[in-house]
């Protein structure tokens, strides 16, 4: 053991630069061999109709639909070796938003809930966000409990029309009437505390606690206010 921290001190330790990360799920996923690594040598029953183009990177072939991405090969990392020992779709996708197989005993929580349990909120916005809705069941808090599950849009980011479900306040109920409900809700809250003390009433109060103050941010409503984005920027994101 004493000789292993020894070896690890001689590796510099750093942190990454990246602070948020957007993940893409494809239900089912891109065949590899017509996207990221084609087989231009192999039999045509094996390689796929397409063609492929070269990258930026020497040697490095990519499908002849992905021009754009071919360009900038250099600055992307493609893992071509990733892979699951799972046969089904929803096995093998929840292998992959948990990093564990399936199991009847513990229903473990996806790694963006791990992110949000050991990093917590930024400036009162969500740590965990998924758009338009849960892509599956498996990106759920599992056993780490709802306080650390997606905060879901509802809405496509690509539609005109698009708003933040449950990020505005309903009709009928402006700022003075928000408060004068949020303080009743905590005087009633704070007599059902002392009957009871419990800890299932306390991470409530925690829930109430995020929705009060992701309502009443101006920073989350400025992050998701889709509308003072560029429209060149959008289109840039598929819309």
């Amino acid at each position: 053991m004493r000789s292993a921290q020894a070896d690890a001190k001689q590796f510099e330790h750093f942190e990454g630069t990246a602070k948020s990360v957007i993940h893409i799920w494809l239900p089912g996923g891109w065949s590899q061999q017509e996207t990221f690594d084609p087989k231009p040598l192999s039999p045509l029953e094996y390689r796929g109709e397409m063609g492929t183009v070269e990258t930026a990177l020497p040697g490095i072939r990519f499908n002849q639909h992905l021009k754009k991405t071919a360009k900038i090969a250099d600055k992307i990392t493609v893992i071509r070796s990733m892979t699951h020992g799972e046969a089904a779709h929803p096995r093998g996708t929840h292998n992959m938003f948990t990093g564990y197989r399936p199991s009847p005993a513990v229903t473990y929580p996806s790694f963006g809930s791990v992110v949000s349990h050991e990093l917590g909120p930024r400036a009162n916005l969500p740590p965990y966000v998924c758009l338009p809705n849960l892509p599956a069941p498996d990106a759920e808090a599992g056993y780490l409990g709802s306080a650390y599950g997606p905060f879901t849009l509802g809405s496509d980011p690509a539609s005109n029309n698009f708003t933040v479900r449950d990020l505005s306040l309903p009709g009928g109920v402006d700022a003075k009437r928000f408060e004068s409900r949020r303080h009743l809700r905590n005087v009633v809250g704070r007599h059902f505390n002392r009957l009871e003390g419990s800890d299932n009433i306390t991470a409530m109060d925690s829930f109430y606690q995020r929705a009060y103050d992701l309502v009443s941010s101006s920073k989350a409503q400025a992050a998701f206010d889709i509308n003072v984005e560029p429209k060149e920027l959008r289109d840039r994101y598929g819309r």
